[in-house]
């Protein structure tokens, strides 16, 4: 008899620990997705933000000179770059030509 109740004891307080840890896990889970979700929303809000920007500074068919003084900071705070025939500001990608215009606006790789 005291055996039994040994072993029941036991396997209660492993089954709580289980549904304890369990219950943790779900949390921090949660709490990590939404972090991501919320890390995902204000990248594509940046991302819109500067898309405003270039659209109403009317770049396209702008060379890139005139468009690296217009966008001097991006909505980061950095200075745009060109790098494999775009200037990239703010997670966008001002797609150049061969003679350095601008061509097209497009959201770079996330």
């Amino acid at each position: 008899m005291r055996k039994s109740k040994v072993m029941m004891l036991t396997l209660l307080i492993v089954s709580n620990l289980f549904w304890f840890l369990n219950y943790f896990h779900t949390k921090v889970d949660h709490a990590v997705t939404l972090t991501y979700h919320n890390a995902s929303y204000e990248t594509i809000t940046k991302m819109l933000e500067q898309a405003l920007i270039v659209a109403n500074k009317n770049l396209i068919g702008e060379p890139l000179a005139t468009a690296e003084n217009t966008l001097v900071e991006d909505v980061y705070g950095l200075k745009p770059f060109k790098k494999e025939g775009c200037l990239y500001a703010g997670g966008l990608c001002l797609k150049l030509d061969e003679t350095e215009t601008v061509i097209s606006v497009s959201m770079e790789s996330l």
